[in-house]
C-alpha cells in the first residue's frame, strides 16, 4: 500500500512540473502561488511515505526490508530511511520541496528563478524513476525480520547529520537559480544580493553544523581517536563549505560596493554543482568509504548527466558574462580588496581538496593502478593555502571600505604583535605546528578582544555575529592543532586473572574494575567497567563490543569522558577469555574543538537574523 502512495506522488509531482513547463505562458493557475505549493507538497510525500514505511517496518518494500531490523529502535529505523541509496535521494527531493515552498512564500518578486529549481528537482524524479526505485515490492512473506541498518551507521547523531548536512547542500539551489536568473536577466539590483546572501547563510549554517556533527560522530563511534581523517566524503562536504565561506565575502562585498557581482554569481553556480558532485561520489562505486554506498553504473551515469547539464548552463552563463569582467576597481589596501584574496586562498584552498579527492579515481581509471591520498598531503598543501586567507579574515575587518593608506601601520603592528606571542609560544612548548597555529589565530583573538568594548557600545547583531564567527575561527585552529600535536595514545593489557590495575604514565592509573554482558533489543554487548585516576580525579569509561543482529557483525564502541577541555577516549582492542587489550588516548582541549564548531553556529545564525538596513 504504501509503495503505491509513493509512486503515486512521484508520478503526480512529475506530471505537475511538465504542465508547468508546458502551459505556464498559456494558463496562468500554473504559475501562481496555489500551483506551485501543490507541487511542494507532491514532492515531499514520497519521503514521507518511505519513513513510515521504515517506521511500520513494512517488509513489503525491498529497500525497507533490506535496510531495516524489525527490532531496531524506532529511530535507527527512521535513521535507515536515509542510510539507504534510494531513501538518501528521496530525502533529497524531499529537501528541494521544502526550499521551494519557503521560497515561494517568502520571494514573490522572483519566480522566474523557480524554473530552474524545478529542472532540477524534475532530474532527480526521473533519476528515483530510472535507476533508485525506493518502492520496489516484495513478499514480506519472504521476509522474517529484515537485514538491518549498518550497525556502524546506529548513533543517535545519525539521525540528525545526513539530513542537517542535506539541507546545507540543497540550500545552495536557491543561490544557484538567483544567481542564474540575474546572470540572464541582468538585473543586478542590490535586493537580489540580499537574497543571495541571507539563503547562503542558511545554507551555510546547516553545512557547518553538519559538517561538526558528522566529525563528532566519526570521533565518538568509528573508534579511531580522531576527529577528521580527510576520508572523501569528509572532503566532499568540505568543498562547498569553503566556496560557500568565500561567497559570503564576497557576497557582502557585492552589496556594500556592487563590485565583485560576477565573481560572487559564479561563486553561488559553482557552489551547488560542488554538491551534486559531492552526491555523485558518495552514491557512485568510485570510493570506499563507511559514508558510501554501492552502487550499480547507471546510477553514476545518471548523475554524470545531471553534473553535465549544470556545468553545461554554467559555462553558458559563463560566457554571457565575460563582456561584464573587468569592471571592479578598488584600491589594493581596503577592506573589499583583502575580501577578494581571502576568496582567492579559500577557493585554492576547495580546489586543492577536489584534486586529492579525485586523483585516486582519476588514476586507477588511466592507469589502472589504485592509490590513496593520505593527510599527509592534505595536511601540507590545504594549511599552507589557507593559512594566509586566516590572517586576510583578521586584517580584513581593520579596514573600512576604499583606500586605507593611513591604516597600514594597525595591520604592521597586529602582525609584529602575533609573531611575538607566536615565539613565545614556542619558547615554552618547543612545538613548531602549534607556534604557526598561534601566530596565525593572534590576529583574530587580539582584534576580538581589543574590540568588545566597542561592541558593547554598538548593540548590533551584526557586528556580534562577525565577532562571535571569527573567534571561533581563531579558537578552532588553536584547540584542533593543539589536540593533535599533543595527544597521547597508550596500548593498555590486562590479565583477566591477576591483573586490575596499570599504571599508565606519572600521572595516571588505569584499575579494571569489571567485565560484564547486556542484552539490547538487536544487539549483545560486552563491556568493560573502566576507572581512570588522574591527577587524583577519578574518571569513569565503559568501552564496549557489540554483536548485531541478524548480521552479527561485531562493533567497537568508544568510551569516553572529560577532564576540563581535554577528553580521555578509549576503546577495547581486543578481548579473550585470558585477557583484555585496551586503546586509551587523551585528546588535550578536544572539547575547545567541539565549543568552537558551536560558537560558529551561534555566530552564523545571529548573521541572518541581522536587521535589514545592516547590510547598508
Amino acid at each position: 500500500m504504501l509503495s503505491l502512495v509513493g509512486y503515486f506522488f512521484l508520478y503526480i509531482n512529475l506530471s505537475l512540473i511538465s504542465i508547468f513547463f508546458l502551459l505556464q505562458k498559456k494558463i496562468a493557475i500554473t504559475s501562481s502561488k496555489s500551483f506551485l505549493i501543490l507541487i511542494s507538497f507532491t514532492g515531499c510525500m514520497p519521503f514521507v511515505a518511505l519513513l513510515i514505511g521504515f517506521m511500520t517496518s513494512d517488509f513489503s518494500i525491498v529497500n525497507v526490508a533490506k535496510n531495516s531490523f524489525i527490532d531496531d529502535p524506532l529511530f535507527f529505523k527512521m535513521a535507515s530511511a536515509w542510510g539507504s541509496h534510494e531513501g538518501s535521494i528521496l530525502l533529497w527531493i524531499f529537501i528541494i520541496n521544502i526550499y521551494l515552498f519557503f521560497f515561494i512564500i517568502f520571494n514573490n518578486d522572483l519566480k522566474k528563478s523557480l524554473s530552474i529549481i524545478l529542472v532540477i528537482e524534475f532530474s532527480f524524479i526521473l533519476y528515483v524513476l530510472i535507476s533508485s526505485d525506493p518502492f520496489a515490492y516484495i513478499d514480506p512473506l519472504k521476509i522474517d525480520k529484515g537485514l538491518g541498518l549498518n550497525p556502524v551507521l546506529q548513533h543517535l547523531l545519525f539521525l540528525i547529520h545526513p539530513p542537517i548536512l542535506f539541507i546545507g547542500y540543497i540550500g545552495l539551489i536557491i543561490p544557484f537559480s538567483i544567481s542564474a536568473y540575474i546572470l540572464i536577466s541582468k538585473d543586478f539590483s542590490r535586493k537580489n544580493f540580499k537574497y543571495i546572501l541571507i539563503w547562503t547563510k542558511i545554507s551555510w549554517l546547516f553545512l557547518t553544523l553538519g559538517i561538526s556533527l558528522g566529525s563528532y560522530w566519526a570521533y565518538s563511534e568509528l573508534g579511531w581517536g580522531g576527529w577528521w581523517f580527510w576520508d572523501p566524503v569528509e572532503n566532499v562536504s568540505l568543498i562547498p563549505w569553503l566556496l560557500t565561506t568565500a561567497l559570503i565575502h564576497s557576497c557582502n562585498v557585492s552589496i556594500k560596493k556592487k563590485e565583485l557581482m560576477v565573481w560572487t554569481l559564479n561563486l553561488c553556480l559553482y557552489g551547488f554543482i560542488a554538491s551534486v558532485f559531492g552526491t555523485f561520489l558518495v552514491r557512485s562505486n568510485l570510493i570506499i568509504s563507511v559514508h558510501s554506498f554501492a552502487s550499480d553504473p547507471l546510477r553514476g551515469l545518471y548523475l554524470i548527466a545531471i553534473i553535465s547539464y549544470l556545468l553545461a548552463f554554467t559555462f553558458y552563463l559563463n560566457i554571457k558574462s565575460t563582456k561584464l569582467l573587468g569592471q571592479d576597481q578598488f584600491s589594493l589596501i581596503s577592506r573589499e580588496s583583502f575580501l577578494l584574496f581571502n576568496n582567492v586562498f579559500f577557493i585554492a584552498a576547495a580546489i586543492t581538496v577536489f584534486i586529492g579527492t579525485i586523483y585516486p579515481i582519476f588514476t586507477e581509471f588511466v592507469q589502472g593502478q589504485k592509490i590513496s591520498v593520505g593527510a599527509p598531503y592534505y595536511n601540507f598543501t590545504f594549511n599552507i593555502i589557507l593559512a594566509p586567507g586566516i590572517l586576510l579574515m583578521a586584517l580584513a575587518p581593520q579596514l573600512s571600505w576604499g583606500y586605507n593608506k593611513s591604516k597600514k601601520t594597525i595591520i604592521t603592528k597586529l602582525l609584529i604583535a602575533s609573531l611575538f606571542i607566536s615565539c613565545f609560544s614556542f619558547y615554552f612548548l618547543k612545538n613548531f605546528n602549534f607556534a604557526l597555529a598561534v601566530f596565525l589565530s593572534a590576529p583574530i583573538l587580539i582584534t576580538s578582544i581589543g574590540s568588545i568594548n566597542f561592541l558593547l557600545k554598538n548593540m548590533r547583531v551584526s557586528l556580534f555575529a562577525q565577532w562571535l564567527s571569527h573567534l571561533s575561527i581563531a579558537l578552532f585552529i588553536l584547540s584542533a592543532v593543539y589536540t593533535e600535536q599533543f595527544d597521547k595514545d597508550y596500548n593498555i593489557e590486562f590479565s583477566k586473572a591477576t591483573q586490575t590495575s596499570q599504571k599508565v604514565n606519572n600521572k595516571t592509573n588505569i584499575t579494571l574494575d569489571n567485565i560484564y554482558e547486556e542484552s539490547k533489543s538487536n544487539h549483545q554487548k560486552i563491556i568493560a567497567d573502566l576507572t581512570l585516576n588522574y591527577k587524583g580525579k577519578k574518571i569513569k569509561l565503559n568501552p564496549s563490543k557489540n554483536v548485531y543482529e541478524p548480521s552479527g557483525q561485531v562493533t567497537t564502541e568508544v568510551s569516553k569522558n572529560n577532564y576540563y577541555l581535554d577528553n580521555f577516549y578509549t576503546t577495547i582492542s581486543s578481548i579473550s577469555p585470558d585477557y583484555i587489550v585496551l586503546n586509551l588516548v587523551h585528546k588535550p582541549f578536544i572539547d575547545l574543538l567541539w565549543l568552537s564548531t558551536l560558537l560558529l553556529v551561534l555566530g552564523i545564525t545571529l548573521s541572518i537574523f541581522r536587521k535589514n538596513n545592516e547590510y547598508e
